[in-house]
């Protein structure tokens, strides 16, 4: 029975692809203080991720941000598939995790497929609103590893080119414990 139950969970893994690390959740992540939800929303490129289970075999990835008459943020994710050149999209929805808080945390719960969702499971760690955002997120499996997701968008298909910049991501990266070599990258092509 219990070789049947490990067997059945090593599966399950599987279905839930995303990349594993043996290592527990970082619980001293900082995110964006005092965030300004509104400078956030509009369209947003995916440069680099971890490997994702619903990202796989994808270019061109996006994430456009909008309200919901209801104040909520509406996610508008789309991609091409490789295996086929066609477009796939996805809308979700984003509810800030603590509202209420005196200082707003860049903090938020996102779902899809109309599946609820109390798990603040996007966290903006930086972004300057106008060229980039750092996000991550953690999910613990057990009490020594954990399943992470990071991405970095951009508000074009490349980031501009400027050295500063870059720099800080990359320290950004380097303090927050993203590890460049688990890194998918995203290519977005020419239009026309």
């Amino acid at each position: 029975m219990l070789k049947q139950l490990v067997c059945g969970a090593l599966f399950l893994a599987t279905l839930v692809q995303g990349t594993i690390f043996e290592r527990p959740c970082r619980t001293d992540v900082a995110v964006v203080q005092d965030f300004q939800v509104d400078q956030y929303l509009g369209l947003w490129y995916d440069l680099e991720h971890y490997e994702a289970s619903f990202e796989q075999n994808t270019d061109c990835v996006t994430a456009e941000y909008s309200r919901y008459a209801d104040g909520s943020i509406r996610v508008f994710n789309s991609a091409v598939r490789l295996t086929d050149g066609l477009l796939y999209a996805v809308d979700g929805l984003a509810l800030l995790s603590y509202p209420e808080a005196e200082v707003l945390e860049a903090k938020l719960n996102v779902s899809f497929y109309g599946a609820p969702n109390d798990e603040s499971n996007y966290w903006i760690l930086d972004t300057d609103y106008e060229n980039y955002s750092i996000v991550w997120s953690c999910e613990p499996i057990g009490e020594e590893r954990s399943l992470e997701y990071y991405w970095l968008l951009s508000r074009t298909p490349a980031l501009p080119e400027d050295e500063e910049l870059r720099e800080k991501i990359e320290i950004l990266k380097e303090q927050n414990g993203i590890i460049d070599d688990e890194l998918i990258i995203t290519e977005h092509f020419a239009e026309g």
